[in-house]
């Protein structure tokens, strides 16, 4: 067995330069912003509460999020983009939902989707410019709750979605191409 002299081995060296940085780091910082901890304690079975706080207690406001207007969601249909931007080999999924029937009721929402329909994407595949997608009998032409999911074919287990169109964040609508993107980063 080798003998291990402490002083010379790099790794040790290394670690031991960054324990004390972080600890030169932390007493910096604690002089510059003073903590306040309090402990509060109630009957022996709760748990206790440990509050922590900055002297100069700034209150941090959200960002708004505006609900999306159904009525503008409507007007947008377009074509399907997709740009895959990891490093997978993903299948996007589509389950678009079946348009309203011309003889249900007002306010009934419209039952069920289309048959499903999916696309296959090699790693990077689309990413700058993306890619159009559609099927051989017909484009595509989402609209508000159509719903799209993306998984990795490699064993990753890695998924995105789902995503509904017009009801969650993705995906996005460029209004100049008039057409829907999904984005999917690593």
């Amino acid at each position: 067995m080798k003998d291990l002299k402490i002083g010379r081995h790099p790794a040790i060296k290394i670690a031991i330069a960054s324990a004390v940085l972080t600890a030169i780091a932390g007493t910096i910082l604690l002089k510059l912003l003073p903590i306040e901890i309090s402990i509060s304690s109630s009957p022996p079975t709760s748990v206790p509460v440990i509050k922590t706080s900055s002297p100069p207690e700034q209150a941090v406001t959200p960002p708004a999020i505006e609900k999306p207007n159904p009525e503008a969601i409507a007007l947008k249909q377009g074509n399907l983009r997709i740009r895959n931007r990891s490093t997978h080999a993903v299948r996007v999924a589509l389950l678009a939902r079946q348009p309203k029937e011309t003889n249900a009721k007002a306010g009934e929402p419209p039952k069920g989707f289309a048959l499903p329909a999916h696309w296959d994407f090699a790693p990077q595949e689309g990413g700058d410019s993306g890619l159009l997608v559609a099927l051989p009998n017909q484009s595509i032409r989402l609209k508000r709750g159509d719903v799209l999911v993306a998984f990795a074919q490699d064993g990753s287990q890695r998924y995105w979605g789902p995503f509904v169109v017009g009801e969650t964040d993705r995906p996005d609508w460029n209004a100049q191409a008039g057409e829907w993107e999904l984005v999917l980063d690593n």
